[in-house]
């Protein structure tokens, strides 16, 4: 009886660990110095390389701190979903795959980027080019004025998709940062849960 609960649980404690296989990254970006309710652009890209790249996609999650301005989403290659707070989906099936919308901006703004697709889960060894997440704001409805950064493009920060299925972030605004893999958290917590339930299963034997 004791080894079939413990099948069980090891069974649970898979099935946590298949959840969590994408990789998670927090943004959070302090836009206080920007007058409460002024329009900022928000412009997501997951672009692949310019070689053979592993398929891949990213889900921008948990938007907090802007509400959607009516009117302003574009979406362009392998952009879909929205407009923020819900959630967008890119796929890495272009040089060009982007989501754009304007949102009214209060002292701060998060969301949540999950990485995921074979070039994360499963990296096959052959392809030669990473992808790369963009993240970049304006101040015009355009996208020709930065926005809380000197970058002339707008970019704030960007996530790399390496070849071997790890990410690489980089911030190029003070305004933005990261907290990555926040799942590690979870799953942590979840493996905890399951240790209670085995030292009570045990008791019980």
């Amino acid at each position: 009886m004791f080894k079939t609960k413990l099948t069980l649980l090891s069974l649970l404690v898979l099935g946590s660990g298949a959840a969590y296989a994408d990789k998670i990254v927090e943004i959070s970006v302090d836009t206080h110095t920007v007058a409460p309710g002024t329009t900022g652009y928000l412009d997501f890209q997951f672009n692949l390389g310019p070689q053979v790249t592993q398929a891949a996609t990213v889900q921008i999650l948990n938007f907090q701190g802007g509400t959607y301005f009516g009117g302003t989403q574009q979406l362009t290659g392998g952009a879909s979903g929205g407009p923020l707070p819900s959630t967008i989906t890119l796929v890495n099936s272009s040089s060009f795959d982007d989501a754009f919308e304007g949102v009214s901006l209060g002292n701060s703004l998060s969301f949540l980027l999950d990485f995921g697709g074979a070039a994360v889960n499963s990296p096959n060894g052959t392809a030669a080019s990473t992808s790369e997440f963009l993240f970049s704001m304006f101040s015009d409805v355009n996208g020709t004025v930065p926005l809380l950064t000197s970058d002339p493009n707008g970019v704030l920060g960007s996530v790399t998709v390496n070849l071997d299925g790890t990410l690489k972030t980089q911030s190029a605004s003070s305004s933005l940062g990261f907290v990555p893999e926040p799942a590690a958290f979870w799953l942590l917590g979840g493996g905890l849960t399951v240790l209670g339930a085995l030292r009570r299963f045990r008791r019980g034997v």
